[in-house]
């Protein structure tokens, strides 16, 4: 089956740079029907509904092909309406997933799995095992590398757009690019979310007993995941951090800022995180000092570069560059499902 038609999932709010960026002149893609942070594109040349030739970029989230949008009033009409439209497609497993609707962090909105998403996919998987199909166990789950997987994306109730990707990264074989991690009954704030995601996106190979340092650790969330991977944390910020973090007796608390500390420090580490509310080019200045010191021993670093508007985001590319030129031998930039006005960078030697 070829089509040429794509989408492409982006945060709420960044949808006009990931529209410029993806329609930059050379006519591969021209804009068909968008919404807050979904955007569908027809491309210039037909396409196999199993290519990975889909649009990418480190603001764009999750990306396939349509097949079609199904309308009804009612999630089994819709249901049973999907399933014949997709008889002849070989899917292996189904990821069913809304747009964003607000900022991640806005007034306790978080992107992934919801009331609505988790009903459809109840619906489709009776359906599914009511017909005998073993594939009504293979909704909403993490896939492997290769994995066909059929998207149910719920735009309204009652306005779904079907579409299909090939896994191929890993953040392919998440519903929406959504990871589903294990959250601790009491997590410390949002930042267990961004480094649980950043570790799980980078692949960086940590080990039990690894050393980390977390530039900006206050009030701890970082910390209570890293902690919880069994590695030996050092956080580093003038403020106070939460009393169970200071009490774990594999943390150590610098209190003061970085960019103060002798650069040998930090030759104890193999592994650094920098999550501080300053503009890029401070956080970049900072880690890049630490980095360049002949004392250097990192193997892996995160970066949560914040970008307080579209014109900052437009500076990615430069700040990409830039990351370069620190000798590791991978550097990748994503906006990560849990970020906000802010993007993530991973180097890894």
């Amino acid at each position: 089956m070829l089509t040429p038609f794509f989408y492409a999932c982006c945060q709420h709010g960044i949808q006009s740079l990931v529209k410029e960026q993806l329609c930059d002149g050379d006519e591969t893609y021209r804009l068909a029907y968008s919404r807050p942070g979904f955007i569908t594109l027809k491309a210039n040349f037909p396409n196999d509904v199993w290519s990975t030739t889909v649009p990418r970029g480190p603001f764009v989230r999750a990306s396939g092909h349509i097949v079609s949008k199904i309308e009804g009033s009612s999630t089994g009409e819709l249901v049973a309406g999907t399933l014949a439209q997709v008889n002849e497609l070989d899917w292996q497993s189904m990821h069913i997933w809304q747009p964003d609707s607000h900022v991640p962090g806005h007034r306790g909105y978080e992107p992934g799995p919801n009331e609505l998403t988790q009903a459809i996919g109840e619906q489709f998987s009776s359906e599914l095992e009511r017909r005998g199909d073993p594939r009504s166990l293979q909704i909403n789950r993490h896939c492997g590398k290769n994995t066909r997987v059929l998207d149910i994306i719920v735009e309204q109730p009652n306005r779904w757009w079907i579409g299909t990707h090939l896994v191929s990264q890993i953040y392919d074989s998440w519903p929406g690019g959504v990871p589903i991690l294990q959250l601790p009954v009491s997590m410390i704030s949002r930042a267990y979310l961004k480094i649980a995601e950043a570790v799980a996106w980078s692949q960086m190979p940590i080990r039990p007993g690894d050393t980390f340092v977390e530039i900006g650790s206050s009030p701890g969330g970082a910390c209570q995941f890293l902690l919880q991977q069994q590695l030996r944390v050092t956080g580093v910020d003038p403020a106070e951090m939460d009393e169970s973090i200071v009490e774990h007796p594999k943390f150590t608390h610098v209190r003061g800022r970085a960019i103060a500390l002798k650069r040998r420090l930090f030759a104890q580490f193999r592994y650094l995180a920098c999550d501080a509310n300053v503009a890029p080019n401070y956080t970049l200045d900072t880690v890049e000092a630490i980095v360049m010191h002949p004392s250097n021993r990192l193997s892996g670093i995160l970066l949560t570069l914040k970008l307080k508007d579209i014109e900052a985001a437009k500076g990615v590319p430069e700040m990409l560059t830039r990351l370069e030129t620190w000798g590791f031998d991978q550097v990748e930039l994503r906006q990560l499902a849990y970020n906000r006005r802010e993007i993530t960078a991973a180097l890894i030697r």
